[in-house]
């Protein structure tokens, strides 16, 4: 292994929690008389800006490199092997990729315990700006670790005096619980504005910018993305949500960075900084395959143009007048290419990554498309038709690119399929963005469908590109190399040893219900 150290979660936790957020320019954290191990009191402001960087330290680094993977937007190098076993899906109970260790340690050890402590430091202050953003951090890091596991400790996860809390079921404890803490923020944005006019959060969140209004419309859409979940129990929910609007349409993204050890994304800093190598995260054939065939642009900014390209042509305007000669990827899984030789390492595509590549809880394309699929399940096609265009729109404006053509074009949206139409697009634009959602949304969607035993391409000779026989372009496959059978699809993580060593109720939990990476939650399609 290619490797010169491994940075564990703990270390990157802690380098966050310590030094990026020294980003949001006067926070305090810049004061060098100030040390953050020991701060003089428990104060609201510093533990919600301590959660907000423990969530970025794993929703930054350890989870889109599983979402991109398990999205097929990228696989290994060929010529290295640091991830090989995130894309043959060998997953154990104490990995961090994919994050089964990770989510579940942070989550539970440092961001929901900060984010508890804050909630009643703030409330008993009258504090509510910071009360309002703990509650909504709490409900968003107790949705992902549910969506990630299934059932969890929830009732009982943050009593200090209990060691053995008990697992909530999922669907009727668990997510009522979530919707309830987000009901709870909404109702208090007037208390939390007037706090923020009286003592503005400001550059202590490095998310939203410390505006109230938009933590409402955040909240709004994680209660939009849990009906989802279930949309049948939960239309008239979902309609009165419409109907009261407020929703965010805009990215909630973590964006400061610098360009200075332990100060830059956290994937970059991992995977291009710290690695004696950058070789391993390449473009993957599925995602690169479907993306070359509509001649879309964002696959400039997604990926790089492969050395012998570099060479050639040096703009991004004539990278993207060339994609065809300038771009090339791999297949999913490349370390063993069955009846064929796999295209030379420096004649493909790495993954593009920046130092400042934002961290995002929510993107706003997202945001646009869960909109238009609550129209579209309610049979308003004219609604779920705009609120689509609106996310393809948002989807290209990331990079500073229009989409019209491509609106009038190949993802021109399809009436007779809108739930096809909106879950492929969920896949193309989590791409560059909150890629463990797209994991999450493939598996509650079932889209883009899974094709067993095929391969994208009948040739993976360089630039040869011609589809397999029977391959629908835009689906998912098989890795080349795969601890699961034919068709079998990670869909969930596994409960991690750091929780079924030391707490007796996940260990009978497991004994009783099992522990498969395979085993669909109950939301899932």
């Amino acid at each position: 292994m290619k490797i010169l150290k491994n940075i564990g979660m703990a270390a990157i936790s802690m380098t966050l929690m310590l030094t990026t957020l020294t980003s949001c320019k006067d926070s305090g954290f810049l004061d060098i008389n100030y040390n953050p191990n020991y701060p003089s009191s428990a104060s609201a402001k510093y533990l919600v800006a301590a959660a907000e960087a423990s969530t970025v330290s794993v929703m930054g680094l350890y989870a889109p490199l599983t979402g991109d993977m398990w999205c097929q937007y990228t696989t290994q190098g060929n010529s290295t092997n640091q991830y090989n076993t995130v894309c043959s899906y060998a997953t154990t109970t104490a990995t961090s990729y994919p994050p089964v260790t990770p989510l579940w340690q942070n989550g539970y050890a440092n961001t929901l315990e900060d984010l508890k402590l804050a909630i009643a430091d703030a409330e008993s202050k009258g504090e509510w700006n910071w009360w309002l953003m703990a509650k909504v951090l709490t409900a968003y890091n107790f949705m992902m670790l549910t969506d990630s596991y299934g059932d969890i400790p929830f009732t009982e996860a943050l009593d200090a005096s209990n060691a053995n809390p008990k697992f909530d079921d999922s669907k009727t404890v668990v997510y009522p619980g979530i919707i309830a803490i987000l009901d709870e923020a909404i109702a208090k944005e007037s208390e939390a504005v007037a706090s923020n006019a009286k003592s503005p959060v400001s550059n202590y969140d490095c998310f939203l910018g410390g505006d109230m209004s938009k933590w409402v419309a955040f909240a709004k859409s994680l209660k939009l993305k849990a009906y989802l979940k279930d949309y049948a129990a939960n239309a008239s929910q979902i309609s009165a949500l419409l109907a009261a609007g407020g929703l965010l349409e805009e990215d909630c993204a973590w964006t400061a960075w610098e360009d200075a050890t332990n100060k830059s994304n956290p994937l970059y800093e991992m995977n291009i900084r710290q690695l004696n190598t950058t070789e391993n995260i390449r473009a993957c054939q599925t995602f690169f395959d479907y993306m070359l065939m509509n001649n879309d642009p964002r696959i400039v900014y997604i990926y790089e143009p492969t050395t012998a390209a570099k060479q050639v042509y040096t703009t991004e305007a004539e990278w993207i007048a060339h994609l065809a000669d300038c771009y090339e990827a791999l297949p999913y899984g490349a370390e063993k290419i069955p009846n064929t030789t796999a295209a030379p390492i420096a004649s493909t595509s790495r993954f593009r990554q920046r130092i400042d590549d934002p961290v995002y809880l929510m993107n706003e394309a997202e945001c646009e498309l869960m909109i238009a699929e609550a129209y579209a399940r309610a049979g308003n096609v004219d609604q779920a038709k705009a609120y689509y265009e609106k996310a393809v729109e948002a989807g290209f404006n990331r990079w500073g690119l229009d989409a019209t053509d491509f609106i009038n074009g190949v993802y021109a949206f399809d009436e007779s399929n809108m739930l096809k139409s909106i879950g492929m697009q969920y896949w193309i634009t989590y791409a560059g963005a909150n890629s463990y959602d797209g994991w999450l949304t493939r598996n509650r969607l079932g889209i883009p469908e899974l094709q067993p035993d095929i391969m994208v391409r009948a040739n993976n000779q360089e630039l040869e590109r011609g589809f397999s026989e029977g391959y629908n372009p835009g689906s998912l496959v098989d890795p080349t190399a795969s601890t699961l059978n034919a068709g079998e699809y990670p869909t969930r993580l596994l409960y991690p040893t750091a929780t079924t060593f030391y707490n007796a109720s996940a260990e009978a939990y497991v004994q009783q219900n099992g522990n498969s990476q395979i085993k669909k939650l109950w939301w899932q399609k």
